[in-house]
């Protein structure tokens, strides 16, 4: 009997909503969504971020959300399916840029910002 899995590979653009805590930036992934083009990515991540809430394990620590912060990723690459129901975001090519933006006061802001480059 072989227990060899059968894999699937999508390739497209991972976006993810990721829960930072201090200086540990990327302690969970709170939501993600595989799509197909750039622009998809990036609307997702737009609509997204700002409704997206701090999973309650967060707010039942000590010190609550005090020092937690979310903020989204994409970037170009495949979805690996390893047998039933895991997977994983492999960025490819392996250089592939990877795009950040943060939630500041309520506003989704991508970074490098113009106004942060000198």
């Amino acid at each position: 009997m072989s227990t060899a899995t059968t894999t699937e590979v999508r390739t497209g653009f991972g976006a993810a909503i990721l829960l930072g805590i201090g200086d540990d930036d990327n302690i969970a992934c709170v939501a993600e969504h595989d799509a197909e083009t750039e622009d998809e990515a990036r609307r997702w991540i737009e609509q997204t971020l700002p409704t997206t809430a701090m999973p309650d394990w967060v707010h039942q620590r000590p010190h609550g959300t005090a020092g937690a912060f979310l903020f989204a990723i994409y970037t170009e690459g495949i979805r690996v399916h390893d047998g039933r129901g895991e997977s994983r975001w492999e960025n490819y090519p392996d250089d592939a840029p990877e795009h950040t933006a943060d939630l500041i006061d309520g506003t989704v802001r991508w970074w490098p910002r113009e106004d942060t480059q000198r």
